[in-house]
């Protein structure tokens, strides 16, 4: 038990410095792309392969953040009917979404790896003027659905412990283990 305690406090360090990341990214993006516009308004000089550096980071900025967004339940919910039901019946609704996402998870992490995968093995570049190989920007895909996988497999977790119990708390918060 004590080993899973440690795995989940791993992991939700490991997300946190990906939030950080995923922060600084925008605040990175921000600045070179008022630097940018400066330039070109003062000096008509500009960098043209900031676009795709801003479209790459996008990408980025996305996955990396995906799974404490995740953890800190800060994804859609539809509470307007949720809420209506009881609390039997809400739990058994939240288990098998969770059930169907872990599902699409899985799907989502073996294909993008095997995508990713496929693209580092033909070196296949990005038209554009970076010029760039394609799977160093996309191998944060297949680790963003991992790592959501493996946060709603820890919600399921959650749930499913809260249904035994019926603890209508497990499906207001989102849950932790």
């Amino acid at each position: 038990m004590k080993s899973i305690a440690k795995f989940w406090t791993v992991f939700d360090r490991t997300i946190g410095v990906m939030m950080a990341v995923s922060s600084a990214l925008v605040v990175l993006i921000a600045i070179a792309v008022t630097f940018d516009v400066l330039m070109r308004y003062l000096f008509s000089k500009t960098y043209a392969g900031l676009f795709e550096i801003t479209e790459y980071s996008l990408l980025w900025i996305t996955f990396l953040g995906a799974p404490w967004i995740m953890k800190n339940n800060g994804h859609v919910r539809v509470d307007l009917i949720v809420n209506k039901l009881r609390p039997r019946k809400r739990a058994l609704l939240t288990i098998i979404a969770d059930f169907i996402s872990i599902f699409l998870l899985l799907t989502m992490t073996w294909y993008t790896a095997g995508l990713t995968f496929h693209d580092f093995r033909t070196s296949f570049t990005l038209s554009g003027i970076l010029m760039a190989p394609k799977w160093p920007i996309e191998i944060i895909i297949p680790i963003g659905f991992f790592l959501l996988l493996l946060q709603v497999v820890r919600h399921t977790l959650y749930h499913v412990k809260g249904l035994r119990t019926l603890s209508v708390d497990a499906f207001d918060t989102g849950g932790e283990i």
